[in-house]
């Protein structure tokens, strides 16, 4: 944690009556009557997470979005029953947007007053005390109950997760099967004329929950199969891209496959019929655009998986106690 990032909790916490929890750096407390949560999401964005009923009834969604498009503080929500996410139109960690951020948490609390709106568990949606917590990775409101329900659960889960046995043979060909995705996605946005960084991302999930299904388990081998075969079908389908445009380019002069002309590019090639500046400049920047959308997808599952196992009640400035089941 930086030092600014440290002043914005700190200024925070005082400013909204709140609680930092040291391990993950959440915010929480009773803001107007209402426990909460305030934390960051992967764009770097406030987000405000309650748990919530009005007279037994979960929370009514259209009514929230209709808040939401109303104020410019808030930019989005995600509603699941009684669990309400509402992402804040501020800086999570900027110690310049404190105020911003007590601006958007006193609107959200006056519509959810307005409202009619009381707290409740977000998994039983009873009216009866909640704790926050993270519960398998997830920032949470549970009553205790239903925490140490989902808590066994959680190491039932992993212990099954663990019984499992690793086919890296059965995984391969998953993530094979999964990257042919990953190349279709490469020849249709090539055809329309685009390299983009999404063909990377269809390649990396593709490929990785290919070997998952098939391996029954995603391990560091699996991550390292994955990354080869990324690469490896990357160029495949690169070499299939062009093999399209040559087929298109010449079917009305000769009687050809799409076979002989994905045989007929390195001979193209040489004689120079290819570019070769233009066929290596465009092979480059897909290999650019393709891991700049695999490297993220591959750290963002890798560190997701890694969530799944942290479960424990928020804590003030937990610095090195072992989290809880």
């Amino acid at each position: 944690m930086t030092q600014k990032e440290k002043t914005f909790l700190d200024q925070t916490a005082q400013r909204l009556h709140l609680t930092v929890d040291g391990e993950s750096s959440i915010l929480f407390g009773s803001v107007g009557g209402y426990q909460t949560m305030l934390w960051r999401n992967d764009q770097g964005l406030a987000v405000m997470t309650l748990s919530l009923h009005k007279l037994g009834q979960e929370p009514d969604q259209s009514a929230i979005r209709q808040f939401v498009k109303g104020t410019r503080l808030v930019t989005g929500v995600s509603v699941r029953r009684s669990r309400v996410e509402l992402t804040l139109n501020v800086r999570f960690g900027n110690p310049n947007q404190v105020e911003k951020l007590a601006e958007a948490v006193a609107a959200v609390v006056e519509f959810l007053h307005a409202s009619g709106y009381d707290n409740c568990c977000q998994n039983c949606g009873s009216a009866v005390e909640t704790d926050p917590c993270i519960m398998t990775g997830v920032p949470s409101l549970l009553c205790d109950s239903c925490y140490q329900q989902l808590g066994h659960l959680q190491e039932q889960n992993q212990q099954a997760e663990l019984g499992k046995k690793e086919n890296v043979v059965a995984g391969t060909v998953g993530a094979l099967l999964g990257s042919l995705l990953g190349v279709a996605c490469i020849v249709l946005l090539g055809q329309l004329g685009y390299v983009a960084a999404v063909s990377g991302i269809v390649m990396a999930i593709c490929t990785m929950k290919g070997y998952e299904l098939l391996g029954g388990r995603f391990s560091t081998v699996g991550l390292v199969v994955s990354i080869v075969l990324m690469l490896g079908m990357t160029y495949v389908g690169y070499q299939l891209d062009w093999s399209v445009a040559v087929y298109n380019e010449l079917k009305d002069y000769y009687e050809l496959s799409l076979l002989d002309c994905f045989r007929m590019i390195p001979e193209m090639l040489r004689q120079e019929i290819i570019d070769s500046s233009t066929y290596i400049g465009e092979l480059v920047k897909l290999y650019a655009f393709t891991l700049l959308g695999a490297i993220p997808t591959a750290i963002s599952s890798m560190r997701s998986r890694k969530l799944k196992k942290v479960t424990y009640r928020l804590r003030s400035q937990r610095t090195n106690a072992a989290p809880e089941l």
